[in-house]
């Protein structure tokens, strides 16, 4: 029992190095990018994501499939942790229960919201374009709420301002946000914090608001009612705030003059995929050369545990 806690204590002390490198790495990277070439682009939205989760995501399975078990088949039996080691440990308890109060409070403060803007009267005109379910006039115009069974909330004034074809395509914009799962991703990003990562999720969220958009229109005449849809409702929209995990039509994250600009100047976008197939091959035969050596990488594992780790 003691030597397995030890293990926790390392494994967690590892984590919280490695966590705080990589994150370091990326808000460094980011910042280089981000001053010399990046433009908002609705092709970037998964690879900005990627980029922001990456500290966390890899930080994690290093410790999970490496680091424990390189401790548990090779370290010594006998306790020779210091106090850096206990220092570190609590560090990576701190940055997991700030992110999970993170995620916490932002989920109480969204639910809030959604309660108070939640009606027990269903919409006609979104009830055609489901899942959607009507809100009362002080909510957003539309607004996606949810996690595991996202709808969109339609409030009144939206269906009083907008045409028919302009709710619908406001819809399919608010659809296109569930399909890419991105209130998920705003939840795992409050549950990941690191200084200086600010820039980073709003470039994000620029690129998630362009892909919406995307999703929603195939042709030049959708294009321009969703922009006009985007003009009658923004000013208007400036009056509410946007839940930390929900995703509303007309939201502060993205200029709305970018938009309309994509969107007058509509052009097809050309298909996005998740990962370009490359990417998956490579990750596929590291994945595989890691596991044909996973000895060798246990015992790699262990001397990078023991130099980076009192």
């Amino acid at each position: 029992m003691t030597f397995a806690a030890r293990g926790v204590l390392v494994s967690l002390a590892f984590f919280a190095v490695v966590y705080s490198l990589v994150s370091a790495l990326v808000v460094l990277t980011w910042s280089g990018v981000h001053r010399v070439c990046w433009k908002p682009s609705s092709s970037s939205a998964n690879l900005l994501f990627g980029l922001r989760i990456l500290p966390f995501a890899f930080s994690v399975c290093v410790t999970v499939f490496f680091t424990f078990p390189s401790f548990w088949l090779l370290e010594r039996r006998s306790l020779d942790e210091d106090t850096g080691t206990f220092v570190l440990g609590l560090c990576s308890l701190l940055i997991l229960g700030t992110g999970f109060f993170r995620m916490l409070w932002a989920q109480t403060r969204t639910n809030r919201a959604v309660t108070r803007w939640r009606s027990s009267v269903s919409s006609g005109v979104a009830s055609r374009i489901a899942p959607t379910t009507r809100a009362s006039d002080g909510a957003p115009p539309l607004i996606l709420v949810g996690i595991r069974r996202p709808k969109v909330m339609v409030s009144d004034i939206a269906v009083t301002v907008l045409s028919d074809d302009e709710l619908e395509l406001a819809v399919r914009h608010e659809l296109g946000h569930m399909r890419s799962w991105d209130n998920l991703k705003k939840v795992l990003i409050s549950a990941t914090p690191f200084p200086g990562m600010r820039s980073l999720e709003h470039a994000w969220r620029q690129a998630a608001e362009l892909a919406a958009d995307d999703s929603a229109v195939t042709n030049r005449r959708e294009a321009l009612a969703l922009a006009a849809a985007l003009i009658k409702l923004s000013r208007a929209s400036e009056r509410w705030a946007e839940p930390a995990l929900a995703t509303g039509l007309v939201s502060g994250s993205t200029s709305i003059s970018v938009r309309l600009e994509r969107l007058i100047e509509w052009r097809v976008a050309g298909r996005r995929h998740l990962m370009s197939p490359w990417i998956i091959l490579a990750l596929l035969t590291m994945i595989l050369g890691i596991v044909g050596n996973y000895s060798a990488a246990l015992s790699i594992s262990h001397r990078l545990t023991e130099f980076l780790v009192p």
